[in-house]
């Protein structure tokens, strides 16, 4: 017997610091945060949890709370920390901004600025 499942929504939301360095990332709507999948893009280095010509990367953890989100990707053997997103977020009627610091290992710390849910 097979189960129909509904189907989830995504949204991707984009980071980035100028030309810098550029972290996508694809959330499922759910009631807590899912991280589907993460494209990061640095120093001319890249890194995917698709693989797709990038250096392979997964999803280590992930908080979102009303006002700040904190994303951790590793190494595809979940044994280092390749980079950590920490967001903060704000809103005040229509307006809603997200910012904050993206790091990655070996690489640096970055401002950063989003567009996206």
């Amino acid at each position: 017997m097979a189960l129909s499942l509904p189907a989830a929504a995504t949204e991707t939301m984009v980071c980035s610091s100028g030309n810098e360095v550029s972290i996508s990332v694809l959330l499922g709507a759910m009631d807590v945060i899912s991280v589907v999948k993460a494209d990061l893009e640095a120093a001319g280095k890249t890194w995917s949890t698709a693989g797709e010509g990038a250096s392979r990367i997964a999803i280590g953890q992930a908080f979102e709370t009303a006002d700040q989100m904190l994303i951790d990707l590793t190494d595809e053997n979940l044994a280092a920390i390749v980079a950590q997103l920490r967001l903060f977020k704000a809103s005040e009627g229509d307006d809603v901004v997200t910012a904050g610091t993206l790091r990655i290992t070996d690489v640096g710390a970055f401002a950063v600025t989003c567009e996206g849910p």
